[in-house]
């Protein structure tokens, strides 16, 4: 296979010259390569360098071909979709020569092959009934991703660099994503926490803190690969700081016995028992051995102290989440939730009609269906945010918690301390910190503005609002809490929530997660 790209010794920093990553060196020709890493470990500026968007502080990059990185468009992007899959100007030129106004120029740099290859891509990832024409700003989140693939399909480059395709996508668009790595004639990049897309990798390079690691396979063996490299760096690290201990116990204990024999040298010499002569040879002479003994218990804890620190560095630096579900009484056997008959319409436009099912105590249900279906809507409506046209939503749930990707309920304005206390008058300043620590929010962090937040930061500062609360919720509303959270902290909230007793309906497109927190019913939505 021919190398497309290659790094060789790049190095890279954040704007505030903070150290992301030191004297990476890869390559890949054409196959599909999975990238990992905690949030701010520096995937998205790796791909940046890698496309040349960016230069690394040191090192270089080749490209042997050409390269194309994926990012997603916002929602104030300008522009229509035609310009989103950049062939504005292509689609111009032929419709002039269709109008007879064409000039040579028009002729020569016609691609009569577009219209067919248009109708291919849009097909492909669902878009073959939006107008082309259609403001960026009006299409929704999962519209705009879709436009993204699209335009990566058309235009075929030698290596596609992807950030997070899979986000705001529902199953069907998810589905579109594996297709699109799976069908890809190229190399591929991804920078991606959708586990069941990493499968489809061939290899996953992993952003580890500190370093890099290179890992065979897919999502199923770098994480075995990992756990079993991460059990060594710890037993490792373990073994070093038992010999640390022993080292400074025996240096303790060689003090002490030096001590002891000065204490005796002493006594004797005001005794007058032995020659003074004698007496002081004997002292210099414990003295040189003193002196030789110290200096080999420095050099003994020395190396101790030395292996002992590069073990702890050498081991991998996973995300410090310690979570702790509230326990949480569950009353009886009446549901804490039901919809009966419910209808619900956004300007006389009905969205939700005849919905109707119960959520009992302690249940595990998601909500699924295609994005524009009213999912967050049937969350909405069970935590009272809204009331149905028609019908009825019975909440029995003593406390409800809703969470969403976006983390409404905390004040941009506010610190994440200030929020959650603004949230919840009944946390104290300390387990407000407590609570924010337990999702890795400490000290400087905690007390930063949830409006300057990365959308990972803003989700966990949220699960510790839930989480942390003077009274813990019963029934817990998720929507897409998986969005923005790297692979550990999503495999900490799974354990976590595994081990909540209180009901849980979801809203997620993430099938491994649904899978891993016990989801045993669906309320399927149409659209």
């Amino acid at each position: 296979m021919s190398i497309c790209l290659s790094a060789q010794s790049i190095s890279l920093q954040t704007p505030d010259s903070a150290r992301l990553l030191s004297d990476f060196t890869f390559s890949v020709s054409t196959e599909a390569v999975g990238l990992v890493g905690p949030n701010g470990s520096g995937k998205s500026t790796l791909l940046k360098a890698l496309a040349g968007e960016i230069a690394p502080v040191s090192g270089s990059v080749t490209r042997t071909g050409t390269v194309l990185r994926l990012a997603q468009i916002d929602s104030d992007a300008p522009g229509s979709l035609l310009d989103a899959l950049g062939v504005a100007a292509a689609v111009s030129r032929l419709d002039r020569i269709e109008r007879g106004e064409g000039d040579e120029t028009d002729f020569e740099r016609a691609d009569w092959s577009l219209p067919a290859a248009m109708d291919e891509a849009l097909g492909r990832f669902g878009l073959e009934a939006v107008d082309l024409d259609r403001p960026l700003t009006t299409l929704s989140g999962g519209q705009r991703a879709r436009a993204a693939l699209a335009r990566a399909w058309l235009e075929q480059p030698d290596l596609l660099l992807l950030d997070e395709p899979t986000n705001n996508l529902d199953a069907e668009g998810r589905a579109a994503v594996a297709d699109l790595v799976r069908a890809f004639r190229g190399g591929l990049i991804v920078a991606s926490h959708d586990r069941a897309l990493l499968e489809q990798v061939d290899k996953i390079v992993a952003l580890e803190r500190p370093g890099w690691s290179v890992f065979g396979g897919g999502w199923s063996a770098y994480r075995e690969a990992r756990d079993a490299a991460l059990a060594r760096a710890e037993q490792a690290q373990a073994e070093a700081e038992a010999e640390l201990r022993l080292a400074k116990r025996a240096a303790l204990e060689a003090e002490a016995r030096l001590a002891r024999r000065a204490r005796a040298g002493r006594k004797l010499r005001v005794e007058g028992r032995e020659d003074r002569m004698l007496l002081n040879a004997r002292r210099q002479r414990s003295e040189n051995t003193g002196s030789r003994l110290a200096k080999t218990a420095d050099r003994i804890l020395g190396a101790a102290e030395a292996a002992a620190e590069d073990a702890a560095s050498a081991a991998p630096r996973r995300a410090r989440l310690n979570l702790k579900t509230p326990d949480v009484e569950v009353h009886g056997g009446r549901p804490v939730l039901s919809f009966e008959d419910v209808t619900f319409a956004y300007h006389g436009q009905a969205l939700l009609k005849g919905l109707s099912f119960e959520l009992s105590p302690g249940a595990r249900a998601a909500v699924t269906g295609p994005n524009g279906s009213g999912k967050s809507t049937v969350l909405k409506l069970a935590a009272g945010v809204l009331e149905p046209v028609h019908g009825a939503v019975h909440r029995r749930a003593l406390r409800t918690a809703r969470l969403d990707q976006t983390v409404g309920d905390l004040d941009p304005a506010l610190s994440a301390v200030d929020a959650l206390r603004a949230r919840d008058p009944g946390l104290t300043p300390n387990a407000a910190y407590a609570a924010l620590a337990a999702f890795d929010l400490r000290a400087k962090a905690a007390e930063k503005p949830v409006g300057v937040m990365s959308g990972g930061e803003r989700l966990r500062a949220g699960l510790a609002l839930v989480f942390g609360a003077a009274e813990p919720p019963d029934l817990l509303l998720l929507d897409e809490p998986t969005n923005h959270l790297d692979l550990d902290a999503l495999e900490a909230l799974e354990q976590a929530l595994n081990a909540y007793q209180g009901a849980i309906l979801a809203v997620s497109h993430d099938a491994a997660f649904l899978e891993a927190i016990g989801v045993a019913d669906r309320i399927g939505l149409t659209r």
